[in-house]
């Protein structure tokens, strides 16, 4: 946008003395002016972000206007500086990775509960009676384990039904005594990855026994030769199972290639079966796929569902599994999970996921496939989470993947071609940050295993102190290196 902007600026100044062309042109040189600040401001989640961007556009815009007017008595000269401007616009478009967006979709909100309030339970009557004026029902949203240390229990959900305006309900309830939160609960659409071809490749036979082993680069990728011999030479064995959960679209649980799971046993979509496969598939049971699991007894993979059949969760679907796992002893939640968001902050899933750190639980996040900021993006902007981008084989931030420069705990694992297990004993390639999400998942719970006592902070520290660079680090945050991780875990 900002290159068809500077270009309009130069037929506006070429044709300047033709008052046929001048009018139509500058009103819209206007126009598109008025879109790209519009765009350059959806597309930042902060204000010093897109003060930058609308700062160097204006000096382009400001420094092609005056050059053009300095030329004005040699049209050749003119003619050849307007080419310039706009490939040098262009360059900058490209540098700040405006997105497109027309394949963006704004979520709505789950139609059986719009809005989340936060009550202060000694004002609950009084709020209640307000709600009940205005013929709404109000519903109890979350039901912890351990209520005394989480505020999750003071949360409510409320049904709009049909005739309420949800952002004029949540204006007036700010104004409400009693009302500490208010927030819409948003729709999370699935979003469905790429079916690809995997490749094979031979000379990864020393890997495992796993037969298809030979399709999964990015075990090579890793150093997982060195991993998995490591754990073998120097016999480390686990402290207790660690408890990963996926929660996702469900998970078949009688995949051949899978441990022995409890929990949801089936997936009609088939992605958190992948995500499940991707962590923990049995390595070395000469079936199928390997994983960032080194043998069997290392890690308990459990499906929680939060995305349904039809193809979408909601925030409060999410929540609740979070909360589910946590009360259920995960020492890992995996979310291949997310969408681009209307808020500015969810309170919500942060208090779910800090509920899930004081029980001991690391939450694992993609950071989503629209390559945005990842800060646009939830649960990937949540508060406490590891985010995890997409990279390719030549360790270039994927074309699809968010980026997560403005997130806290940012990193980055392959994401493109990635094999594993699919419903009904079949494996398949697919390409997303959902597919990099769990091998950092993965690695973590056999983290988790050698030391049960790990947090987040400390996690997040190993592993990117530990990491490689890739052909963008500050977009993409370090690539894992499994191998050099648990080397620095367990000082041998």
């Amino acid at each position: 946008m900002l290159s068809f902007s500077v270009f309009l600026l130069c037929l506006w100044i070429l044709f300047k003395n033709n008052k046929i062309f001048t009018h139509p042109i500058r009103l819209l040189f206007f126009l598109s002016l008025a879109v790209f600040v519009f765009i350059s401001i959806f597309n930042t989640t902060s204000l010093s972000n897109t003060i930058l961007i609308l700062s160097v556009s204006s000096l382009m815009l400001a420094v092609s206007g005056f050059i053009l007017d300095l030329l004005n008595t040699n049209r050749f000269s003119q003619i050849m500086m307007s080419a310039v401007a706009v490939v040098c616009a262009f360059y900058i478009e490209k540098t700040f990775h405006f997105a497109d967006y027309s394949k963006i979709n704004i979520n709505n909100y789950d139609p059986k509960g719009e809005v989340f309030l936060e009550i202060d339970q000694k004002l609950y009557p009084e709020v209640e009676k307000i709600i009940k004026n205005m013929d709404l029902d109000l519903k109890r949203g979350f039901f912890p384990d351990s209520e005394k240390i989480t505020g999750l229990d003071d949360y409510f959900v409320v049904d709009l039904g049909q005739t309420t305006n949800v952002n004029s309900f949540i204006l007036k309830m700010n104004k409400v005594k009693g009302v500490k939160w208010v927030e819409p609960n948003e729709n999370i659409p699935f979003e469905s990855p790429e079916k690809i071809i995997a490749d094979n490749m031979p000379s990864l036979n020393s890997l495992s026994n796993d037969p298809s082993v030979v399709m999964q680069w990015h075990l090579a990728f890793l150093d997982m030769e060195k991993y998995y011999q490591y754990f073998k030479t120097n016999n480390i064995k686990p402290q207790r199972v660690a408890k990963l959960y996926i929660l996702d679209t469900g998970m078949d649980g009688r995949h051949e290639d899978l441990p022995s799971v409890t929990g949801i046993n089936t997936d009609k979509q088939g992605h958190g079966t992948h995500c499940a496969g991707v962590a923990a598939a049995i390595t070395n049971n000469k079936i199928g796929v390997a994983s960032m699991a080194p043998d069997r007894g290392w890690i308990d993979v459990k499906g929680i569902q939060v995305i349904g059949d039809v193809g979408f969760g909601t925030q409060k679907s999410i929540i609740d599994g979070i909360i589910k796992a946590a009360d259920s002893g995960a020492d890992v939640i995996s979310m291949s999970l997310g969408g681009i968001t209307n808020q500015e902050r969810e309170k919500a899933y942060n208090d779910a996921i800090r509920y899930a750190n004081v029980k001991g639980v690391i939450v694992v996040v993609a950071a989503g496939n629209a390559n945005l900021d990842g800060r646009r993006y939830s649960p990937a902007n949540a508060e406490n989470v590891i985010t995890v981008a997409s990279v390719n084989e030549k360790t270039e931030k994927s074309g699809f993947s968010n980026s997560v420069q403005n997130l806290k705990m940012g990193i980055s694992a392959p994401g493109e071609r990635i094999l594993s297990t699919t419903p009904s004993n079949t494996y398949t390639a697919y390409n997303g940050t959902s597919m990099a999400t769990p091998q950092v998942a993965g690695l973590i719970a056999v983290m988790k295993a050698i030391n049960p006592s790990l947090d987040t902070k400390t996690v997040y520290k190993i592993i990117s102190e530990t990491g490689s660079e890739t052909q963008n680090t500050t977009r993409t945050g370090k690539l894992i290196q499994p191998y050099k991780v648990i080397l620095s875990l367990t000082g041998k």
